[in-house]
């Protein structure tokens, strides 16, 4: 029993109520954790309810012909100080109502026996209409047809039909490792959101999903439960098909249950599978549509219906696995419990939904999961709402204002009116905690300075003019200085003559000459003519002047003292460079620097907050080792154009590359910053990437919460 009164206030309000139990409500005895336990379930509704062994025999008593009061009276000669309080067997009642369960005597006004009806009512509606990233509408019940389909059922999960789906697996994961940078790349490149991809998606999606619902259906049919609803979903707005499969609750063995929940999920992995396997073996469009199955049946599975955090097929599979059933309920209410143990400092009792929380570890599971599934639900939705937005603006703005009223305004609200009408909070304790949580909460926004810091990429460079550039479309003819020679500044490298540029020398001579001997002929009898030739001669032998300096540069020498090295291969004999592309270093001993930029959006604060730079260099041995260093210089002005292709996403860089460019000219603008490069660390590769952690003053949480939104919001409305 209960730590609090024996008696009730409203008791007398159902003392006289003669309830019994619905005649179409069976019953199944499970075993959770030890724990024997009665699940409930009403044919008419489908409505599930789980009891413990002490509160079934209790409701065992409800036939019609017991009162309320006589059932209590009993209860307290058998059980004495174990028998539930007026109140609890009133909340237990309540429940089973609100759950459809219990039928009572029509003559008394039900809506003041148990008040719990109409708010479990307005739940199953919000639930079932109301969220935002799923949505449920019935149409018909699909049981004869699921009855005919029956046999297919012994074979689709069979174990022939298991060893075929894990040699799929296997070959499918094998598929993956060989092709791993291939298929990251893919990722990289990969636009879900194109109007091809879209389409395609549309179009395969929902198919997928048939057969995943129908997967459902086929393994309740195997373990002997029945389906009598189906109908159409929303998950963030994509209609999809889905199967009521709450049948499965009444099986008494937990594996079938989690056969039940994870048969669409195994359906999705070998969708997965096949795509991998389409897009190893195929190109083109064909490779396309293996991602996109890929993409469907892999990655949607586990950010959605196979994550437990969420109340999908995931969910019920770790709360069958772990036998906890009404997981995402009672970690709530748990989580609850816990916040009003510490505002009222009233002990708060260990049951939840009719079940007795006794273990240790039990208790720790309620509380993780009550936790990380309200913090992942939120930010799910809102990565959803931003993705949505970098197409749909005002789409995704509209799922991220829901989300955020469902993760943060609701429960608010809740808690006021907890704070108003719950009595255990009308203490001073209450009432000084209560105020003091939200205003230190805020405070420490507001005021409470936090260390600040972010890691960006830098790449280790060389002063600008140890750099080798062509200045034009070229192939190498000689060779004069081997790489990874020490040369000095002068010296010949190596002659990289442009294609076609002796031909547009002599072309432009005989072009010369030509117009020379015009103006002659034009000079004295056509005036007006003679201005124009001489003009075109003037661009001409302008034009001849840098033809010849070009060809004569088609030999590259050395701007300073240091080792000779090349890009790409180990060979420059016979290579075909374009114009300004990187052909090599002339590395100096002791004036490596490292390079990195900034996003001009974050220029303000790094001239204005940034208090130390680290670097993080990897050691010829592998050892990642971190030195303090300065920053040299940053350009006045932002520009597109960068040192290096490796701070791009071309050369693996962290900012966005102009798909026109050669990997150095970026989508957005940015602020060339070159830092001290440390003497004491001799192993450096020029072109390799390093860790650089900028270290800023402490800001309080509500600045960057601030400058994050502001930032993300005027980057959507201007794209």
């Amino acid at each position: 029993m209960s730590a609090g009164s024996l008696f009730s206030e409203q008791w007398h309000r159902v003392r006289d109520v003669y309830p019994q139990l619905a005649s179409d409500v069976t019953v199944s005895r499970h075993v959770y954790r030890g724990r024997t336990c009665y699940v409930l379930q009403r044919g008419a509704t489908s409505a599930v309810h789980h009891l413990d062994s002490v509160s079934f025999e209790l409701v065992d008593r409800l036939d019609g012909e017991t009162s309320v009061a006589q059932l209590w009276d009993r209860a307290i000669v058998e059980r004495d100080q174990q028998a539930p309080t007026q109140d609890e067997l009133i909340q237990l009642l309540g429940e089973l109502y609100a759950a459809e369960l219990l039928v009572v005597d029509r003559r008394v006004p039900e809506e003041r026996l148990f008040e719990k009806r109409n708010e479990h009512d307005m739940l199953q509606r919000r639930q079932r209409y109301l969220n935002p990233l799923y949505l449920r509408f019935a149409l018909y019940d699909p049981d004869k047809l699921l009855d005919r389909l029956a046999p297919l059922s012994q074979q689709v999960f069979s174990r022939n039909a298991g060893l075929v789906w894990l040699a799929l697996m296997v070959y499918a994961a094998l598929s993956m490792l060989t092709n791993s940078d291939e298929l990251f790349a893919a990722f990289k490149t990969f636009d879900i959101l194109s109007s091809r991809n879209a389409f395609l998606l549309l179009l395969l999606y929902p198919v997928i999903k048939l057969i995943h619902e129908l997967a459902h259906g086929l393994a309740v049919k195997r373990c002997g439960g029945e389906v009598h609803e189906t109908g159409v979903s929303l998950m963030v707005l994509l209609p999809l098909p889905y199967v009521d499969a709450s049948a499965s609750a009444m099986f008494a063995n937990k594996f079938d249950r989690i056969l039940v929940s994870s048969a669409g999920i195994l359906v999705e992995l070998a969708f997965a599978a096949v795509g991998v396997v389409i897009w190893a073996n195929t190109t083109g469009s064909f490779a396309d549509f293996g991602l996109l199955m890929f993409l469907i049946g892999g990655v949607s599975t586990v950010l959605l219906n196979g994550n437990p955090l969420l109340k999908f097929d995931g969910y019920y599979m770790l709360a069958d696995w772990i036998e906890i059933p009404n997981l995402s309920i009672r970690s709530r209410q748990a989580v609850v419990s816990s916040l009003r143990t510490l505002v009222s400092g009233a002990d708060e009792t260990k049951v939840h939904s009719g079940i007795p929380v006794e273990d240790r570890l039990e208790r720790v599971w309620l509380h993780v999961y009550g936790v990380c599934s309200a913090v992942y639900r939120t930010a799910l939705m809102l990565w959803i709402a931003w993705m949505l937005s970098d197409k749909w603006f005002f789409l995704g703005a509209m799922l991220a204002v829901a989300a955020i009223v469902t993760a943060v305004g609701m429960p608010l609200l809740r808690c006021v009116k907890a704070l108003l009408k719950d009595p255990v909070y009308r203490t001073r304790r209450s009432v000084v905690v209560a105020g003091a949580i939200p205003l230190v909460i805020a405070a420490s926004m507001v005021w409470l300075p936090l260390p600040y810091s972010n890691v960006a990429t830098g790449v280790i460079w060389i002063p600008d003019d140890a750099v080798i550039r062509v200045k034009g479309d070229c192939d190498v003819t000689a060779v004069h200085t081997v790489p990874g020679e020490s040369v000095k500044a002068g010296d010949a490298l190596f002659t990289c003559e442009e294609i076609g540029a002796l031909a547009a020398v002599d072309i432009l001579v005989a072009r010369t000459d030509e117009l020379q001997s015009r103006l002659a002929s034009v000079a004295a009898r056509d005036p007006l003519s003679a201005v124009a030739l001489k003009a075109e001669i003037k661009a001409t032998e302008v034009a001849l002047v840098n033809a010849r300096e070009r060809f004569a540069e088609s030999t590259l020498v050395a701007k300073s003292d240091g080792v000779f090295a090349i890009t790409g291969t180990t060979s420059l004999y016979q290579r075909a460079f374009s114009r300004g592309d990187l052909a090599g270093y002339v590395v100096p001993e002791g004036q490596r620097t490292v390079r990195m930029a900034i996003d001009e959006r974050w220029i303000s604060r790094f001239d204005t907050d940034l208090e130390s730079v680290e670097l993080r260099v990897k050691s010829a041995n592998g050892d990642t080792l971190e030195y303090t260093t300065t920053v040299l210089r940053r350009t006045p002005k932002a520009t597109r154009l960068v040192a290096s292709a490796a701070l791009s996403t071309y050369g693996g860089g962290s900012h966005p590359a102009d798909k026109s460019g050669d990997g150095r000219l970026l989508d957005e603008p940015v602020f060339d910053v070159e830092l001290e490069w440390p003497e004491v660390e001799h192993y450096a590769a020029v072109g390799a990437h390093v860790g650089v952690r900028l270290v800023y003053s402490a800001t309080p949480l509500s600045t960057r919460i601030g400058t994050a939104l502001r930032h993300a919001f005027s980057d959507r409305v201007s794209s």
